[in-house]
């Protein structure tokens, strides 16, 4: 199909030494369109436009030369704007003729072809001439909308259905309104996602302007970018609360971080105001105990925001939500752990078969129980210089008391084992005690008539009966690295 439009001149696209082409046209698969007569002013610039649908779209090309007498040939330039399939032969009509295929056609910009004739004399540059070009496309949008309902400061996500998907501008960005703020999400199958958070109560009617990458053609070749806006009637109720996740699940209540804060990422509630604080209480209706405040200092890139918490009272999260309030009023709940400090007040250790003591000694080879109680110790991440911990089923881990089994290895060669709870001492450590063993008696030997024999490994006391008699060998152990002394005696 032509359009038949005014004939505007092409003087910007004509070289000073003359013009190269007198026609360009343009085939697709449905229409021709022509330099003459199908082109616009795009800033100024005489533009011959085209109609596609595919971003890929073929076409065939013909180039009229202004001077038709001329045996010099005509030759299109290469760009990455489209690729030439054939070669530009020439016509019994006297045009070249070749075939394009376009690359990218919504989102390539600035699209021209650059035409070049040899000079008539010798050593000269050829001429060359411009023809820009303008990609025009059909687009429609619609909004189907299954559930009218919505609900004050929740953000809600429609579907919706386009006949050219690519062609709308999709940044993104949040549109603010006085009853609606809205954005649209090209996400990377190429499905168009509406994201809408009202703020107003009542029916209300949701206008949504969106525009394109490619224009499409007006009467009186006017080209317009506005797609017609969209409507959609809203019923909207008040507010639901929505639960924010933060990045953290424990923060620490002690006297640096009531002062100066902790860093907090919170997802993004939409009506949240930066750099201003908000309560967070324990309970929904107003006069609740005060938690913490929550200080919003930037928003960031995954549509999160930077925030300052300031604890001021413990809090678990299996006692409840947290509601974070903005004039008493309940906008948004989170939950986390605001726990003590960890502090150890007391250390016990238990024997094999006896009781809790407070004597920290154990004895080389010896497994016992150790207990520890104070505040904050469900976070604590506690362990004991050089001493193996011991899984076991029955060991208790409350915020208050931690029981941990600890095996003292029998060549330990240290006198204390410190406790360190992340790296850092916490002030106790478990004494161990001096090792005693005997000597082998590797230096004691008897005869009793045949030849002397040793007595390897023998500790204690023991006797032995020879023909001549009766010996009796006793040991006294000593410390550590000492020898057993020996007494014998003869009846």
């Amino acid at each position: 199909m032509l359009l038949g439009l005014p004939q505007r001149g092409i003087g910007q696209a004509v070289p000073s030494g003359g013009a190269v082409v007198r026609e360009v046209s343009l085939r697709t698969d449905t229409a021709v369109y022509l330099l003459s007569r199908n082109t616009v002013d795009v800033q100024g610039v005489p533009t011959q436009y085209f109609w596609f649908r595919r971003d890929d779209e073929t076409v065939e090309l013909r180039l009229y030369p202004a001077n038709p007498s001329s045996t010099k040939p005509l030759r299109l330039r290469r760009t990455p704007d489209y690729q030439q399939l054939d070669s530009l032969t020439k016509e019994e009509d006297g045009g070249f003729r070749t075939r394009l295929r376009f690359q990218n056609l919504t989102t390539n910009q600035f699209l021209r072809l650059v035409v070049e004739q040899p000079s008539d004399s010798v050593g000269r540059e050829p001429r060359r001439q411009e023809v820009a070009l303008l990609p025009l496309a059909r687009t429609s949008v619609a909004l189907r909308v299954p559930d009218n309902e919505l609900f004050v400061g929740e953000e809600k996500v429609f579907e919706l259905t386009s006949s050219n998907a690519r062609n709308v501008r999709a940044t993104g960005e949040w549109v603010r309104g006085p009853e609606f703020d809205y954005r649209l999400v090209a996400e990377a199958s190429g499905m168009l996602r509406l994201h809408v958070l009202p703020h107003q109560l009542g029916p209300r009617t949701l206008l949504v302007k969106l525009q394109t990458e490619r224009p499409t053609l007006l009467a009186g070749g006017r080209l317009s970018y506005q797609l017609p806006v969209l409507r959609q009637e809203f019923n909207v109720k008040g507010s639901r609360l929505r639960f924010l996740s933060p990045d953290q699940r424990s923060v620490t209540l002690n006297e640096l971080n009531r002062r100066r804060g902790v860093e907090l990422i919170l997802d993004n509630g939409r009506s949240f105001d930066l750099r201003r604080t908000y309560r967070i209480e324990d309970q929904e209706e107003p006069g609740g105990t005060l938690i913490a405040e929550v200080f919003t200092r930037q928003y960031l890139s995954n549509d999160r925001v930077l925030c300052y918490l300031r604890p001021y009272n413990t809090h678990r999260q299996t006692a409840g939500y947290l509601y974070i309030k903005e004039n008493d009023a309940a906008r948004y709940i989170t939950n986390l752990d605001i726990t003590p400090e960890t502090v150890v007040r007391s250390v016990q250790v238990l024997h094999r078969g006896g009781e809790w003591t407070a004597n920290l000694s154990v004895s080389p080879g010896e497994m016992v129980d150790v207990r520890l109680e104070g505040e904050g110790l469900q976070k604590a991440r506690l362990s004991f210089e050089d001493l193996p911990i011991v899984p076991s089923d029955s060991s208790v881990r409350t915020d208050a008391r931690l029981v941990y089994r600890v095996l003292v290895p029998v060549g330990y060669a240290k006198r204390k084992s410190t406790i360190y709870n992340l790296g850092q001492p916490i002030g106790h450590a478990l004494t161990i005690k001096e090792f005693q063993r005997p000597h082998p008696l590797d230096f004691v030997s008897v005869g009793y008539g045949v030849a002397p024999g040793p007595l390897p490994g023998w500790a204690g006391r023991c006797c032995m009966t020879a023909p001549f008699g009766t010996w009796f060998f006793s040991s006294t152990p000593t410390a550590s690295t000492r020898a057993s002394s020996c007494l014998a005696s003869s009846f």
